[in-house]
């Protein structure tokens, strides 16, 4: 059937947010299909206010597995689709329906994140039915743990993950599928720590940044707690032992997991043991047959015999073989079964010959890329994060990526996005020792340090302009930073990319690239801020101060020791940031540098205030402001705001103004709309308390419009109740009951715990509107 003559399902029908996005897509096919970028260069116009609108931003639009959708995307997309305006306002209405019945009916708490079941999935159906057996003790009265041990390259993790397909296409596990990567065997990572599991497992849950806690078991117990009852699979993959999957397993006896490792977890004992070995050689030459072409091994059994024999069974040896000879049709299966004799395997594991083959008749292009990725601090990678540290362009990195993809070197998940297995990268990185001087080894590591660094602070930039940033060079991250114009591109952007960069700041510490390790948690504070990450921010500002003072930059350690300094506030823990900050105000004075002086001295009047010491708070604001006025640099607006906290806590309202009033025009004439409406905030509360309530008003209303059209909830919400409390004390009760109303609205479309974090901090708020 032709898509295009499919039609649109009545939206009246359609019942959660995966429906809706399918009947998305049948109207762009309906459309003619047109593509993602010339769709993205007709919908940019339509958005309110109009702006240009990257392909990538608006395919996302498109992705199945969606939680949230942006009701003013949709209506623009639909448009630009050829909608009228009564379709539009239908399919407007429907897109607000299936988000509020996400939220009030749970059906957002159903989490699809398991890898896909590949087609080319062979033979184990001996082991796939004893795996069926076990599932069915899921019920009994404690959960079924099925654990899967055999050697690296054996398909554990294909196996583990069609099992898993096959229970979800059978009608099981439709709650929770998720899947995580404990990287037990990484040649160049540490296995992931539990705590570092369990927050991810959290989050994808639907848990806040904020609202993880930072104790191990407490993490686990709410993991136990958002899983109890809830129909779910989990699948913790490449375990290095049980200590590290112990805190990961659900209680719920409906929820099952699947463990994949290379060691005996003897000590779970409560799991059902499944013992995986290599291929019988029937299952090899089918594999073979499946990838290379069954009538090709039929010709030549004999060659083929000895290929899956020089391949020691090992799937994933064989795979790559057969790889090979899919790409090389000219090739008889004796000619491959020659060579891989004469190869001797570079590889401690069984297969090494195989992936000798592969990598000897690359391209030297992708041979250089495969050798970095045998050096790349990155758990997945993205054309563009491997084009710095090849020296290549994204166009030419993605070209070779699609290759290595193609040759079975590499694995997708997920669109533009590449993951090695670990065996693959532990070959990797024996090619580059063995082909790649260590001088040479390390410039690749700190072109991709440098890559992350760059990229990370220009993104941070797009958002925030006014930022005072560590300089980098905006050519290392070439035309790979994104594009972003506001906060919903760049932070979407940064949670995909969060994990890498985590881990690019452990190689740089680890390695003693201490640039790096200080210049990208500063480029990342942004993003933690945002999320309200602060003890995120801690830590990362805590492991950057001693690189920071070894590197010598005096940016280094002011910028960090200020960024530690906002995350201890944040936490109600100021005390604890002076001595560090008074520290690097010394160092700073004894080099004479005014500017980084008067930065820190702004971050001591922070942290005063935050004491209860407002006084002396504003005597190191003030002196902060004079030490960079007269060292000739620009104040700021951090600093700005400072001063302004420690007038208002002493009472000298009218001076506070002066100053806010300065912030939100600096703000405006750099661009920094979401400045601007925090701004525009702080004023109207300050007219507030003056009891100038028509100012207050104006100021609220202003506040509430730029906070709508950059899309900060918390600052329109709580401008909202500010806007309540000026009507209720203008004696407007029924107004201000309105506005308390619309207050609490704007959080209804969003997941029921980031509603319930937002609401949090509005209860806490001065601004409460209260009745």
């Amino acid at each position: 059937m032709n898509q295009r003559n499919q039609t649109v399902p009545d939206l009246g029908q359609v019942r959660d947010i995966a429906e809706f996005v399918e009947a998305l897509r049948l109207l762009r096919l309906r459309a003619g299909g047109p593509s993602y970028r010339t769709l993205a260069s007709r919908v940019g116009p339509l958005l309110r206010p109009p702006r240009e609108l990257t392909h990538s931003t608006l395919s996302d639009l498109f992705r199945a597995g969606r939680r949230r959708l942006d009701l003013d995307l949709v209506t623009a997309t639909v448009r630009a689709l050829g909608a009228d305006d009564k379709a539009v306002a239908e399919w407007w209405a429907a897109c607000v329906r299936v988000q509020t019945l996400t939220t009030v009916d749970g059906a957002a708490a159903a989490v699809r994140r398991l890898p896909p079941d590949l087609a080319t999935f062979t033979g184990r159906h001996a082991e796939v039915e004893a795996l069926l057996r076990a599932v069915g003790q899921v019920g009994a009265p404690t959960v079924v743990l099925s654990a899967i041990e055999g050697m690296g390259g054996v398909g554990k993790t294909r196996l583990a993950v069609h099992v898993a397909h096959v229970l979800v296409r059978a009608g099981r596990f439709a709650d929770v599928q998720l899947y995580v990567n404990l990287r037990g065997f990484d040649p160049d990572h540490d296995p992931a720590e539990p705590g570092d599991v369990l927050e991810s497992l959290l989050r994808q849950l639907g848990i806040t940044a904020s609202e993880v806690p930072s104790d191990l078991a407490e993490r686990a117990a709410l993991f136990r707690d958002r899983m109890h009852g809830r129909d779910a699979v989990l699948i913790l993959d490449n375990a290095a032992d049980a200590r590290q999957v112990r805190p990961l397993i659900p209680a719920s006896p409906s929820c099952l997991v699947l463990i994949t490792s290379r060691r005996s977890l003897a000590e779970l004992e409560e799991a059902v043991w499944h013992q995986l070995d290599v291929f019988s050689q029937e299952e090899a030459l089918a594999l073979l047959g499946r990838i290379a072409g069954a009538e090709r091994v039929a010709a030549e059994p004999e060659a083929a015999a000895r290929i899956v024999a020089r391949c020691g069974l090992l799937p994933l040896a064989v795979s790559v073989a057969a790889t090979r000879l899919r790409a090389r049709a000219g090739w008889g299966l004796a000619d491959l079964a020659d060579r891989l004799e004469r190869e001797g395997a570079t590889t401690s594991e069984i297969g090494g010959a195989a992936f000798d083959v592969s990598y000897r008749d690359l391209p030297e292009q992708a041979k250089l890329v495969f050798r970095v990725l045998g050096l790349h601090p990155g758990l997945d990678f993205t054309a563009a994060s491997v084009a710095a540290p090849a020296g290549l362009t994204p166009e030419e990195a993605a070209e070779a990526l699609e290759l290595l993809l193609d040759e079975s070197l590499l694995q997708q998940r997920t669109a533009g996005r590449y993951e090695i297995h670990d065996l693959l990268r532990a070959y990797a990185g024996e090619r580059a020792k063995a082909e790649m001087s260590e001088d040479e080894r390390r410039a690749v590591l700190q072109r991709s340090l440098s890559w992350h660094v760059a990229v990370v602070t220009l993104t941070a930039l797009a958002v925030s302009p006014d930022r005072v940033m560590p300089p980098i060079d905006p050519a290392v991250a070439g035309v790979s930073a994104p594009q972003a114009h506001s906060a919903a591109e760049a932070v979407p952007w940064y949670a995909r990319e969060r994990a890498n960069v985590m881990q690019a700041v452990a190689v740089a510490g680890r390695l003693g690239f201490s640039s790096s390790a200080w210049r990208l948690p500063i480029a990342m504070a942004y993003f933690e801020e945002l999320g309200q990450n602060y003890r995120e921010l801690e830590r990362l500002m805590s492991g950057a101060l001693p690189h920071a003072r070894i590197d010598g930059d005096p940016d280094g350690e002011t910028d960090v020791a200020r960024w530690l300094s906002f995350a201890l506030a944040a936490h109600g823990r100021s005390a604890e940031a002076i001595e560090p900050l008074t520290r690097v105000l010394e160092a700073r004075r004894a080099a004479g540098d005014g500017l980084r002086a008067g930065r820190i001295l702004g971050s001591l009047a922070e942290s005063y205030v935050g004491i209860g010491e407002p006084e002396r708070g504003l005597e190191y604001a003030l002196e902060g402001i004079r030490t960079i006025e007269e060292s000739g640099g620009p104040v700021p607006s951090a600093m700005l705001t400072n001063t302004a906290v420690s007038l208002l806590k002493l009472g000298r309202n009218d001076e506070a103004l002066e100053i806010q009033l300065t912030f939100v025009e600096r703000s405006r004439r750099a661009d920094d709309m979401r400045a601007v409406s925090l701004g525009l905030r702080n004023i109207a509360d300050n007219y507030l308390q003056q009891g100038r309530y028509e100012e207050a008003g104006a100021a609220f209303e202003e506040s509430i419009k730029v906070a709508i059209e950059v899309g900060d909830l918390y600052i329109q919400a709580d401008s909202l109740n500010g806007l309540a409390l000026t009507l209720r004390d203008r004696g407007l009760i029924v107004e201000a009951r309105a506005r308390a109303r619309e207050a609490r609205e704007v959080f209804a479309g969003l997941p029921e715990q980031e509603a319930a974090r937002l609401l949090a901090r509005i209860e806490a708020s001065s601004m409460n509107y209260v009745e």
